[in-house]
């Protein structure tokens, strides 16, 4: 207790210094050369970062050691619809460009600014690939592939808001339950699920994993290692990078002249250089290299961050209780399976049926009271408990009826 009092004691007077505290849900390497370019411009102040998951930075910004950070940036709409709803983030100051808004969700405008846009897609291990003598995934489709079985990472949407919105994509994208289908065969591949999203990519570096689907300002981060390729999801749309000023912020101005360094010409360049690895919200000159995929990000379907935003728990809630919880039981019905279709040179679709079920429709993913249960705030009685015990069951019982049909197979 002693020490946590002196460390709140030494931040909180830290920060009165003047420094602007940016609290962030990206790694360190994804910032430093943001900072190190504002150092250079006239009159900037040294700037701390706090680097957590949205959860932590949720729970920090109701501490006392909160009233200390003067900036949010995330690429996280739900961790800034959070702090809104909380009355934690200021208005947003006059901005010196305004197009870049259409990117920010109509709920959080007033408060929160797109500075930069990424996508998602696939960072391979083209040397291990070679290694085994694979193909390098380039699809969700491509990541089903029986061949990688152990040897795909990804991250839980809870743990990982970027993660959230890149299954959120998928979702949206093939449909609810064809999404999830597409979830369950993938994950049957899954050496490990990875903590945090920036980890998927480290790992896949170091060799732990050939293939996995992560946001492209990190693998943009590590392709200068000529082992390493990243390929853009066909359907991959513009996932914003967020920032704002928090109410306590006792730098209010510096924190507003950070914002219009992000939104500058040498802002925007910073932001998208292979350093940082995103993409400016102003367009690129048609001459650049980059500029036609960040048209292609632009040009798809904006996601429905309504949508994103009342079924947060139940996605997340779902993704660990299907996947998270029991991987290592995936693991085996999906090896057993495909030993299966080798063995008889022939799909087994009923079993496949029986792996990629869910317990929850499409029409319930879109019930407002049933979405309820899974708000705590508001879900007073055992009625979530309940629930999560029920898909338990479900999932327990498919895995019974698949292992049970494939020994009939023998």
């Amino acid at each position: 207790m002693l020490l946590s009092i002196i460390f709140t004691a030494s931040f909180t007077c830290a920060s009165m210094a003047n420094e602007l505290v940016i609290a962030t849900t990206f790694s360190p390497e994804a910032t430093a050369h943001i900072i190190s370019q504002w150092q250079k411009q006239p009159q900037s102040i040294a700037v701390r970062t706090l680097n957590r998951t949205s959860s932590s930075l949720e729970r920090l910004l109701d501490t006392p050691m909160g009233e200390s950070i003067d900036l949010i940036l995330t690429s996280s709409p739900m961790l800034m619809q959070h702090l809104q709803d909380h009355q934690q983030l200021n208005p947003l100051p006059p901005l010196p460009r305004q197009n870049q808004q259409q990117l920010v969700p109509e709920s959080i405008r007033n408060s929160t600014v797109a500075v930069a846009i990424s996508g998602y897609g696939i960072l391979a291990n083209s040397a291990r690939l070679k290694e085994k003598h694979l193909p390098t995934p380039t699809t969700w489709e491509g990541l089903k592939d029986a061949r990688y079985q152990g040897m795909i990472l990804m991250s839980s949407p809870s743990r990982s808001d970027t993660n959230h919105l890149m299954i959120e994509t998928l979702l949206q994208e093939r449909g609810w339950e064809q999404g999830w289908a597409t979830l369950l065969e993938v994950s049957g591949n899954l050496a490990t699920i990875s903590s945090r999203s920036f980890g998927v990519s480290n790992k896949i570096k170091t060799g732990l994993g050939v293939a996995g689907p992560i946001i492209d300002n990190y693998a943009t981060l590590l392709l200068k290692d000529p082992q390493l390729t990243f390929s853009y999801f066909p359907q991959s749309g513009a996932s914003p990078t967020f920032i704002a000023i928090t109410k306590n912020s006792a730098h209010q101005s510096d924190a507003t002249r950070f914002i219009h360094f992000l939104l500058s010409d040498i802002g925007q360049q910073a932001l998208s250089d292979t350093a940082t690895g995103k993409y400016p919200v102003t367009p690129l000159p048609e001459s650049d290299p980059r500029a036609k995929q960040q048209q292609r990000l632009l040009q798809q379907t904006p996601l429905d961050y309504r949508q994103i935003l009342l079924r947060q728990q139940l996605v997340q809630q779902l993704f660990d209780t299907a996947i998270s919880f029991r991987l290592h039981q995936l693991q085996d019905a999906w090896k057993a399976l495909h030993n299966a279709e080798t063995r008889l040179k022939r799909p087994l679709p009923e079993i496949r049926a029986l792996l990629t079920a869910i317990p929850v429709s499409d029409r319930q993913a879109t019930d407002t009271r049933y979405l309820s249960l899974f708000n705590q705030a508001k879900n007073t009685d055992n009625s979530q408990e309940t629930e999560l015990m029920a898909w338990q069951q479900f999932f327990q019982q498919q895995q019974y009826l698949a292992i049970q049909q494939l020994e009939s197979l023998k």
